[in-house]
C-alpha cells in the first residue's frame, strides 16, 4: 500500500473513532446507482432507452462471448484430461481464442476490462 493510501486510511479511522460519520444525511437509505454521473445529460435518455431494451455496447457482448468460449474450452479440457490426443486437438481453438482476446484487449475501454490469455 502506498503512503497516500495509508494516510487516508488513518484519517478515516480517526474520523470514525470521533463519530464524524454517525449523523450523515441519507444514513440508512440505499444509494441511487441508476444514473451514471459521468454521462452527459444529452446522452442520458438515449442510453437509458438502449439499456432498457437490452442493448449493450459491442465490447460487452464480445466479452461475454469470450467468457463462454473460455468456459467451454475449460470443460472440454477437463473432460479430456486423460487423453493427450484430445487435449492436443484443443490447441488450435485455444490459439484462436487467444487471438480473439488480444483483439478484444485492444478495443476494451480500459485495463480493468481486459482479459488474460487462456
Amino acid at each position: 500500500m502506498d503512503i497516500a493510501a495509508l494516510i487516508a486510511e488513518r484519517k478515516i479511522q480517526e474520523a470514525m473513532e470521533e463519530g464524524l460519520f454517525e449523523n450523515l444525511a441519507g444514513k440508512g437509505r440505499e444509494l441511487d446507482l441508476s444514473e451514471n454521473p459521468f454521462e452527459t445529460p444529452e446522452a442520458r435518455m438515449g442510453n437509458r432507452l438502449l439499456r432498457n431494451n437490452g442493448f449493450v455496447p459491442a465490447w460487452v457482448a464480445e466479452s461475454k462471448d469470450i467468457d463462454e468460449a473460455r468456459e467451454q474450452l475449460l470443460r472440454e479440457r477437463e473432460a479430456a484430461a486423460g487423453d493427450p490426443w484430445t487435449v492436443a486437438s484443443l490447441a488450435p481453438r485455444i490459439a484462436a481464442l487467444n487471438r480473439r482476446i488480444t483483439l478484444f484487449n485492444m478495443k476494451a475501454p480500459g485495463p480493468g476490462q481486459q482479459k488474460a490469455p487462456f
